[in-house]
């Protein structure tokens, strides 16, 4: 064996292979982010709705991929840049977000895409410069059975920092260990739930099914439903099924937009409709049925900074007509109309690409007020929801009022 200088030729040789492998998969890495970035470029230049800011847009950030080294940095630069448009419905989301499993989900029909899977809990979390916080926990979900509370936030799940889609893959029905801060500097919660692999639309109209209930607030049977997403036909054929048999009963209706996606049609607001016919049919068996083919009761909106796109819909329609007051906060003013865009390494590019209008207003950048204005107070809520809480007592004043 030769040696040269104190080296084992075969392992220095073996070495230097290793380093080229390795500066060769640097330099493909580094190639991956800069074609990744020529495919956002040209999405933004032929599909955003603004053609001369999407050119100029394009030419600024033409090779912005080139210097990227990681996933997290191509992600906030990317996002970064996408802000300069200043559209809602426009954003980048990593194949490995919660984001891009939720919109692939409701968009399953138009990107030819079987509707993914993913474990959950039934919870839907926030991301705060202070950590994951938890906005909704879904009615009869795992979280909900083992005491998950709107607010909570989340420290870790089995010792290890939370990911909503990372720390669940896997999981399917064994338990995890959620740590949680139920309230500043107070010692942590411990929380065993096992997640349960469901896809994010179904998930959300099994939830929008099971928290539709009839509360009884100052004497009167008030009824609540909750739509995380109203997307697609489902939840409204839902919705309209629930108020014509479960909430026959009921004396008024607190409906509640609050947080997720958009996606209610112009149509939703026929539920509404004052003129509506009611119907009135009688079978051969002499037994009657009633069709209404809308709420006349009291109805009162539910809505937050978050309600969004097609919710808008519904809540200026609200004001505009008068069909009931709104609580809680001015939503979001994200009004336009965003495609998913597939892109090429699983990620999605969510792009603005027409401008819309309802009833000659554009609510892009304002939202809609509310007629009763209540703070969200989410963090360290501990369970509490002020909004829900007044929305119920003012509809059953309502109700009494009748």
């Amino acid at each position: 064996m030769v040696e040269r200088q104190g080296l084992n030729t075969p392992l220095w040789t073996a070495c230097i292979c290793a380093f080229l492998t390795w500066v060769t998969a640097q330099a493909a890495r580094a190639d991956d982010y800069q074609a990744l970035g020529e495919e956002i470029v040209a999405h933004v230049r032929e599909q955003f709705l603004d053609v001369k800011r999407a050119r100029a847009w394009a030419e600024k950030h033409a090779r912005y991929g080139a210097t990227v080294k990681d996933a997290v940095q191509f992600e906030r630069r990317t996002n970064a840049a996408l802000g300069e448009l200043a559209a809602s419905h426009t954003a980048y989301y990593p194949k490995e977000s919660s984001e891009n499993l939720q919109l692939r989900s409701l968009y399953a029909s138009i990107i030819k895409d079987p509707a993914p899977e993913a474990e959950s809990v039934g919870a839907d979390f926030v991301k705060t410069p202070n950590g994951f916080f938890v906005r909704q926990v879904f009615a009869k979900s795992p979280a909900a059975a083992a005491g998950l509370l709107r607010g909570d936030r989340i420290i870790s799940v089995d010792a290890r920092p939370f990911d909503p889609v990372r720390s669940l893959r896997g999981k399917d029905g064994v338990a995890v260990l959620f740590e949680v801060a139920r309230a500043k500097n107070a010692p942590p919660v411990r929380l065993s739930i096992a997640p349960r692999k469901t896809k994010p639309a179904e998930e959300w109209l099994a939830a929008q099914d099971s928290a539709s209930q009839i509360v009884e607030r100052l004497g009167r049977r008030v009824a609540y439903a909750s739509l995380y997403s109203c997307a697609g036909p489902k939840p409204l054929e839902l919705l309209q099924r629930i108020m014509d048999e479960r909430f026959a009963g009921a004396e008024a209706l607190v409906l509640d937009l609050r947080d997720g996606w958009g996606g209610c049609p112009p149509e939703f607001l026929k539920l509404f409709n004052p003129v509506a016919p009611t119907l009135r049919m009688v079978g051969r068996d002499g037994k009657a049925r009633v069709w209404p083919a809308s709420w006349r009761k009291p109805v009162v909106l539910v809505t937050n900074k978050n309600t969004r796109s097609g919710k808008e819909i519904v809540a200026f329609e609200f004001r505009k007509h008068a069909i009931g007051p709104i609580v809680g906060e001015r939503t979001a003013g994200a009004f336009l109309m965003g495609r998913p865009l597939p892109l090429s390494d699983g990620s999605l590019l969510y792009l603005a690409v027409e401008k819309v209008e309802i009833d000659g207003v554009a609510l892009e950048g304002s939202g809609v007020a509310p007629t009763v204005e209540v703070a969200d107070t989410l963090f360290y809520a501990a369970g509490a929801d002020p909004q829900r809480e007044r929305a119920l007592t003012l509809a059953a004043e309502l109700a009494v009022n009748l």
